[in-house]
């Protein structure tokens, strides 16, 4: 099982008021937020690694990759 931990969060008054009005969860609430925030910022990561890259892999001829992994496969 994986270990949990606790975090909190200040809400307004009213926010929570509405949560328990509309009887939402804010447990799966939070947990989904936190989810989706690391799943954007993961994202955006990846990106800025993939435009890092960009350039260098603009500079490789599709011939030579090609001819690259022939070769590799023949060892």
């Amino acid at each position: 099982m994986k270990k949990s931990a606790t975090i909190s969060a200040k809400i307004s008054e009213e926010e929570r008021d509405e949560i328990r009005k509309l009887k939402l969860n804010p447990t799966e609430i939070i947990k989904k937020a936190v989810q989706e925030e690391i799943k954007r910022a993961r994202n955006e990561e990846l990106i800025k690694k993939m435009k890092e890259v960009r350039p260098i892999i603009l500079k490789l001829k599709l011939e030579e990759i090609v001819s690259d992994i022939r070769e590799d496969r023949e060892r």
